[in-house]
Parts: structure tokens; sequence; C-alpha cells
């Protein structure tokens, strides 16, 4: 059924169009829907975090930080892994092991706190060496262990010093690492050795006994003969050598000398005192007894 004013035919529609009879302007479609054109937002979805330190990120599967592995330059062809210094490697584990006196000086050196009478004391704080949180959180350091680890490694440290007499515990959290005369003061009085084996027989049918006789030496005489030697043959001496000073590095240790302006080296006889005395000490843990002969010295050990 045609519409009013609609054309019959399609020529009468070829015809209209000929003589002007339609429109040439476009029109709108009747079925286009409206579309809002899309705005981004002002502000950016927010980002999560990054709970790992620079240098490591988070691991989604083991749910932890790890090390960033690092990419080797040059040749792209060679393709074999970094070479490890294993001196240093060593070293690095050595700095953090609190089972030895020099690892656990470099722990330990943390904690120092004030004390107005001079001492060296240690007391442990959680907040130290704890990384500084990001965004409010401190995720990584839960993830290490956080004070629980620090606080085992300082009380090993601690422990490994008290083992070896070089301090004790005060109370109250605080301990105490002697400085070389306060060392020094509290073995003087030691036997140089506990007991001195002796034996007799064991030839021509005579049954070998064994004797033990406490020491007639203590710590303090045998370092006394180290510092100041009896000269042997009328020779003069001055005291044993002084010789290029490596020390003083660990807690509680000073340096056996020091240097004036003039580059003369001076003996520093607290330090030197207390150092015979650790090694005599030492040689007892280690060996059994001192390895020091009254007259002579250390035979051993060390």
């Amino acid at each position: 059924m045609a519409t009013p004013n609609s054309p019959s035919s399609s020529q009468a529609i070829i015809d209209k169009f000929l003589t002007g009879g339609f429109s040439t302007e476009s029109t709108s479609n009747p079925y286009t829907v409206p579309v809002t054109p899309y705005v981004p937002p002002s502000t950016p979805d927010p980002v999560t975090p990054d709970p790992c330190p620079e240098g490591y990120t988070f691991d989604s599967v083991l749910n932890v930080c790890v090390p960033i592995e690092e990419v080797v330059t040059g040749d792209s062809s060679n393709n074999k892994d970094p070479e490890v210094d294993p001196n240093k490697a060593l070293f690095d584990k050595m700095k953090k092991d609190p089972s030895t006196i020099f690892g656990a000086s470099n722990i330990l050196d943390d904690y120092l706190i004030d004390d107005p009478n001079g001492n060296i004391l240690l007391k442990f704080d959680p907040s130290v060496g704890s990384p500084p949180p990001i965004f409010g959180l401190n995720i990584f350091d839960s993830l290490t262990g956080g004070a629980d680890r620090r606080l085992a490694d300082f009380t090993e440290g601690m422990q490994s010093f008290m083992d070896q007499g070089y301090g004790e515990y005060r109370g109250d959290g605080t301990y105490q690492v002697f400085n070389p005369q306060q060392y020094y003061n509290t073995v003087q009085g030691n036997s140089l050795d506990s007991y001195l084996r002796s034996t007799t027989g064991g030839y021509s049918g005579i049954p070998e006994s064994v004797s033990y006789t406490k020491s007639p030496l203590t710590v303090g005489q045998a370092v006394d003969s180290v510092m100041n030697p009896q000269p042997q043959d009328g020779s003069k001496s001055s005291g044993s050598p002084i010789f290029e000073d490596m020390s003083g590095g660990l807690l509680g240790r000073t340096p056996l000398t020091s240097v004036d302006a003039q580059g003369n080296r001076t003996r520093n006889d607290t330090a030197y005192r207390a150092g015979i005395a650790r090694n005599i000490e030492r040689n007892k843990r280690n060996f059994g007894n001192s390895k020091f002969k009254e007259g002579v010295g250390f035979i051993g050990g060390r």
C-alpha cells in the first residue's frame, strides 16, 4: 500500500529525482544510538606500593622479595655468569656471623649506648637496623624476620663475647664489653695453665706414672715476662718489639701502637698486655694449655 505523496512506481521516483523533487541534503539516521564520548578520569588509578627495597623485586609465587638479577653488559654472545670474588664473599659472610668475634663486633657496634663512666655498654634496640618503611609499611623487614632476627643476632653475638671472657651481662638488658685494661684485670690472676702434666718411669720395666701439678705462674706474670724480658748474657732488653699495627678494629680493642707526626711508633702497653693475655687464654681454650714457656714466650698456638 502506497503512502500519501509517495511515488507510485520506480519510474516516478526517478522522474521526481531528476526534476529536483527529492532533497539532496543529508538527513540523520533514525537508527543511530547516541553515545557519550569517553572522557578519561581526572586522577589515575592508585598504584600498589612496592614492598621491596631498592635492588629487590616481589616474587608473587614465593611471596617474598628476591634480588634483581644483574644484567651482564658487553658481548651479548658471552653467556657466562659474572665471576664472584670468593674472598669478598667470605668476608661479607664473616661480617654477618655472630658466632665469631669479628662478626659479633660488627653486629654489636650498632647497639652502643652512652655511659658517663666511659664503659662500653650495649643494649638491644628493635628499631636499630630496621629499613625505612614504604607507605607506612615495613613488609620486607617482616619477611626477613624483623626485630626477632636482629635480637637473635644480638644475643648470639654478645654470647660469643662472654664465652671468651670479653664481656658480661649487667642486668636490665644491658651488657658490657671490656676495654683492654678491664679485660686484663679479669684474667691476670688466672693460672697460666690449670695443670701441668709430668710423667716418670715408663722404661726398664718401670710403669709410667703421670702426675699433674698446678702451674706456678699466673697469666699476669707471663705477660710481664714478655713485656719486660730479662736480658740474656748481659745484653740490654727494651721489651717486645714494635711492629706494624693492624689492631683496634674490633669492639673493645684499641690500637697496639700510635704514630706521632714524625712517624715514630709508640707502643700502647695497656693494649699489649691485654693482647698477650688474650692469646694465652685463647690457647688454653683451644689446646688445653697456654703454649707458653717461661723465659721463651709462646711456643705454639695463638
